[in-house]
């Protein structure tokens, strides 16, 4: 059986960061102000206690009220990648973060 490292990458396992190309070089992705006003409203219609959090039950909702349609798999990684302590909710900031991920990746 040949035990050489090979380039290929195991089912379920990431490249490191350093072995990927970059898609792009220079500045990171930026919003622009009407696109973080949109942004914001839809946070808002799920913050409906105006406390500055949404329950992260409506994460894939608030998501695709911006037009995306991220699989069951990708909301799970979402809200531990967001939800670390484990409180269920999840800040305006962290959720202006995860949409300029997602906006990027267009």
């Amino acid at each position: 059986m040949d035990h050489s490292p090979s380039n290929a990458t195991l089912p379920g396992k990431r490249q490191h960061p350093s072995t990927m190309q970059r898609k792009k070089s220079g500045p990171k992705f930026e919003l622009s102000e009407a696109q973080k006003a949109d942004i914001k409203e839809a946070f808002d219609l799920f913050d409906t206690e105006c406390t500055g959090f949404i329950e992260v039950k409506e994460l894939k909702v608030a998501i695709r009220a911006l037009g995306f349609e991220p699989k069951k798999e990708e909301i799970k990684r979402m809200i531990a990648e967001i939800d670390k302590d484990g409180t269920g909710r999840i800040s305006f900031n962290d959720f202006l973060q995860l949409i300029t991920m997602k906006m990027a990746e267009k």
